[in-house]
């Protein structure tokens, strides 16, 4: 930042140098000596002492434009100036400086001809015509034409078309100083633009470059794009010095000042707003896109097909009041965004960046509209410099940090790499040795869970069973008990906790001892399986607290007939009811409760009403019962088809004859055939009771 600040400080050192009041040598104003008449536009310098001559207004900016006998539509004026010449400027070479004057003018002293400015051409709708520009006007009086003792006679035939003007600050004076005045007048209005071409030529190449390293970014492409359009939009102001322009030859005026000073100035309004949008990170809709690139166009094209310079004036007068929406809408985004929102840091730095351009456009803006001042610069140009310089030398910062970046890494390559290689292989030594803990500790979980959940190692009287249980992991979240008494089976129960994994399996653990506790009380005193239930659902949400997981679940009590048949009595608690098969009938039943005994609700949520219910129904011998949980039923195949009930009843229905364990192998082995190369992504238990 230092040696930014001193860079400043010199440059503004050399300016107010550049600047600085040099000593004036006697002058002779003549600002309040103008008078004017009208033209013929063919008339010679003979013809114009015989005009009647009116004293003109005040010097300034559109003076004549303003005379409603003149106006701006290109008539010929002729003014008239007279003078003595006073005693200091006798006896030597003077010229006479006009600070502006526009639009095309030549000029005669004593009637002898002088000088010209611009090209008048033979009217408005020639096409070589051509302004005078933004230079003073200097005019060298040779001795030899001045009266030394009587009065000069000064006229100057102009072509009043456009910002007609005279301004004041006229003189007539020694030729150094005349000459002096008139460089520096020229340098700082129109010749200083000539500086700034190379500039803005680095500054396109610069972001150009980056744009094609970054081509994601399209901020580069519109700084770059903006630093070229400046350059000819530059050129505009100094025309007149151009070899292949004008009267030099090649283009014409009017063709070169519609492409600068037009198409030019309308292209960076337009990129101006796009760059606003880009830079806040905003899409435009397909309708914004077509509704700007048309009005560009029919811009584009109106000021290409303009026949004449007046016309083109008039066009572009209307055309940018209705551009300066666009950039106007573009400002009040940017300063809304900078207020609140995401981009709200960006939007600020946007803003900074373009305070410099956007104050000197409201200055300009006064001086020429209110002060009307000409002669001053476009201090537009020098603020547009300034955000360009501000954002390349911003962008300059940041390269520049991510070349030493880069340099450091390319120095430093060999031990960044050695060191994050040995972070990741320490990093992945802990996860492998967590691992390894992990797997034994869900080993061990699931070795305990065996412990709990397996089918008795007994027989029972007029039962044959068979069991099923594969966790979805090492451990599962599904749970079954058989309770009896010696060889006396007494009910059994089946119970799926929600989720997988070890917070599920935790849950069948935590369940287990309470329904084995409630269960063996509630068959001393006889109550109904549903009152066991509805205990069991109070016993878990007290046990397990706040933990989300619930049950669902199956619960049955046999009871033994003397005829060798036996009475099962069911609750089911939001579980998959069994499937029957009824050896007599040789068919399938889908226990289902019958109405008004329907049931709902888990077991273990607090806050949610529950109603359990039971039922019975009686197995004999030869029929066969199997309870479940969903993962038998619901495992999918690759054509997302579920197993289903449909499946369990066939397997039931071809192997009736066999016993308890040959059918819940052959049931598995249909469900592993039915699943093929896809995953199960659930816990699978399931219990066959066949009647003897």
């Amino acid at each position: 930042m230092k040696k930014y600040g001193l860079l400043l400080l010199v440059l503004l050192s050399l300016l107010a140098t550049g600047c600085a009041h040099r000593s004036k040598g006697p002058r002779l104003y003549l600002d309040n000596d103008f008078y004017w008449a009208l033209g013929s536009g063919e008339d010679q310098i003979e013809d114009a002492p015989k005009y009647n001559y009116q004293k003109l207004p005040k010097l300034c900016y559109k003076n004549l434009v303003r005379i409603k006998d003149i106006g701006n539509t290109g008539k010929y004026v002729w003014l008239k100036v007279q003078f003595e010449i006073p005693q200091e400027l006798k006896g030597d070479d003077l010229s006479m400086l006009i600070p502006y004057l526009h639009f095309a003018e030549e000029l005669y002293l004593n009637g002898y001809y002088i000088d010209d400015y611009g090209v008048m051409g033979e009217g408005p709708e020639d096409s070589t015509i051509q302004e005078a520009g933004l230079m003073a006007h200097l005019f060298d009086f040779p001795e030899s034409f001045l009266n030394q003792d009587g009065i000069n006679t000064v006229y100057i035939k102009l072509f009043a078309l456009g910002n007609a003007s005279v301004t004041s600050g006229v003189f007539l004076g020694e030729r150094q100083d005349a000459w002096a005045t008139s460089d520096i007048m020229t340098f700082w209005r129109s010749r200083i633009y000539i500086f700034l071409e190379g500039f803005m030529l680095c500054v396109c190449i610069f972001f150009l470059l980056i744009f094609i390293a970054y081509k994601k970014d399209r901020l580069y492409f519109y700084l770059s794009l903006m630093s070229l359009i400046s350059m000819f939009f530059f050129s505009g102001f100094f025309g007149g010095d151009l070899p292949w322009v004008g009267f030099h030859g090649g283009v014409t005026y009017l063709t070169f000042f519609k492409f600068t000073k037009c198409i030019c100035f309308f292209a960076l309004e337009y990129l101006f707003s796009l760059f606003i949008f880009d830079s806040l990170k905003m899409k435009h809709t397909t309708l914004e896109r077509i509704l700007r690139n048309s009005w560009f166009a029919v811009v584009v094209l109106l000021i290409c097909f303009a026949p004449t310079y007046h016309s083109l004036i008039t066009i572009s007068h209307i055309v940018i009041w209705f551009s300066l929406v666009d950039v106007s809408l573009s400002i009040g985004l940017l300063v809304h965004k900078a207020r609140k929102g995401e981009q709200r840091q960006t939007a600020r730095m946007v803003l900074i960046v373009l305070s410099p351009f956007l104050i000197c456009v409201f200055f300009d803006f006064v001086i020429k509209s209110f002060v009307n001042n000409i002669t001053l610069p476009y201090f537009s140009m020098f603020g547009w410099e300034i955000t360009v310089s501000i954002s390349f030398l911003y962008f300059s910062t940041q390269y520049n940090r991510i070349a030493i970046r880069l340099d450091y890494l390319n120095k430093n390559l060999k031990n960044e790499v050695e060191e994050q290689t040995a972070k990741l292989m320490d990093a992945n030594h802990k996860l492998e040795y967590e691992r390894d803990i992990a797997k034994k500790d869900m080993h061990m979980a699931s070795v305990v869970q065996q412990k709990f959940f397996h089918a008795p190692n007994q027989k029972f009287a007029n039962w044959d069973y068979a069991v099923c249980y594969e966790p979805f992991s090492e451990v599962s979240g599904d749970l079954f008990n058989f309770y009896y008494d010696d060889e006396q089976l007494q009910g059994v129960s089946v119970f799926d906790a929600s989720g997988h994994g070890v917070a599920a399996s935790l849950i069948t653990m935590l369940s287990e001892n309470v329904i084995k506790t409630i269960y063996s009380e509630s068959r001393k005193k006889h109550k109904h399986l549903s009152d066991v239930l509805t205990d069991l659902n109070n016993g878990l949400i007290e046990a397990k607290g706040d933990v989300d997981n619930f049950l669902t679940g199956v619960l049955i009590s046999i009871t033994e007939k003397s005829n060798g048949d036996c009475k099962i009595d069911i609750a089911d608690a939001g579980h998959p009811y069994p499937i029957l098969f009824r050896a007599d009938a040789k068919e399938i039943v889908h226990i289902t409760p019958p109405p008004g005994k329907e049931s709902y609700g888990p077991i273990g949520i607090a806050g949610i009403e529950t109603h359990y219910t039971d039922f019975s129904f009686e197995m004999k011998k030869g029929d066969i019962l199997v309870l479940y949980t969903d993962g038998l039923i619901e495992t999918m195949n690759s054509r997302r088809e579920e197993f289903g009930k449909e499946n369990v009843g066939k397997v039931l229905m071809d192997n009736s004859k066999k016993n308890a364990n040959s059918i819940l192998q052959l049931l598995m082995a249909n469900l592993d055939i039915h699943t093929g190369q896809e995953m199960r992504n659930d816990d699978v238990t399931a219990i066959i009771l066949k009647r003897k």
